[in-house]
């Protein structure tokens, strides 16, 4: 049975709200769940949460890092930098623009997808798909 974790924070706060230690609880959580109860870190945390007056069992909004890399002035930059030389390499394109390889595999692979050791665009016609398929 697969509890969700909020879920899990629901019955935390329900054994803060009775007064129960937090050890109490872990003791509670491994004789109920076993292995799929929440580490002990976990409750030790959300205790302490509870005892600063957070009452909300969900995440809190947090912001990731923004994408520099993949954003549209470098897509366009690249497939520019490709049609002008199809053989560019990684590094090459890595070099002129400062962006990680992830981010170039990203760019590089946007609605492509392997098709008998060819890249073949998602979005083209059955026609179109089945002609270079039979040239492979």
């Amino acid at each position: 049975m697969k509890i969700s974790r909020g879920n899990f924070r629901a019955m935390i706060f329900y054994d803060y709200k009775c007064n129960l230690t937090s050890k109490q609880c872990i003791d509670r959580f491994h004789l109920a769940f076993g292995d799929e109860a929440p580490f002990n870190f976990t409750i030790y945390n959300w205790f302490a949460e509870f005892q600063r007056g957070r009452i909300f069992f969900c995440d809190e909004f947090r912001e990731g890092r923004p994408s520099t890399s993949v954003v549209a002035t470098n897509v366009d930059v690249v497939c520019e930098m490709i049609e002008r030389d199809r053989r560019m390499t990684y590094r090459e394109i890595q070099a002129s623009l400062g962006i990680d390889m992830k981010a170039i595999h990203t760019i590089l692979h946007l609605s492509v997808r392997k098709l008998c050791s060819h890249w073949i665009p998602h979005n083209l016609k059955p026609k179109l798909k089945n002609r270079l398929n039979d040239s492979c």
